[in-house]
Formats: structure tokens, C-alpha cells, sequence
């Protein structure tokens, strides 16, 4: 009997220690809709051009 929870407690301990950043995982949420970095960057960088044009076309 103490050997079989010995075994059992070694098998419950090992399974509780893995965590999700070192166990290969499933996320259950969807991609996220949010837009990253480089599509802010690019929209920052539109928009600046953008401004600059408009400065432009109003100064003639």
C-alpha cells in the first residue's frame, strides 16, 4: 500500500508542475483581432505622410 502512494503522489506531483509556458499547449481563444506593432507603424507612418501632403497642397 505505501508503495502504491508513493507512485501515485510521484505521478500527481509531476503532472502538477508542468506549467503551460514549458508544456506544449492549445489555446482556446480565437487570434486575437488587435492589430500588432508593425501594423501600427505603418498606420503611424501613412498617417504622417498623410499630414505632411495635406500641409503641402494648402501652403500653394
Amino acid at each position: 500500500m505505501k508503495a502504491l502512494l508513493t507512485i501515485s503522489s510521484f505521478f500527481a506531483a509531476t503532472a502538477a508542475s508542468a506549467h503551460d509556458s514549458l508544456a506544449p499547449h492549445a489555446h482556446p481563444h480565437p487570434i486575437s483581432i488587435l492589430p500588432d506593432v508593425g501594423t501600427l507603424g505603418v498606420a503611424a507612418l501613412v498617417l504622417a505622410l498623410g499630414v505632411i501632403a495635406y500641409t503641402y497642397v494648402k501652403r500653394r
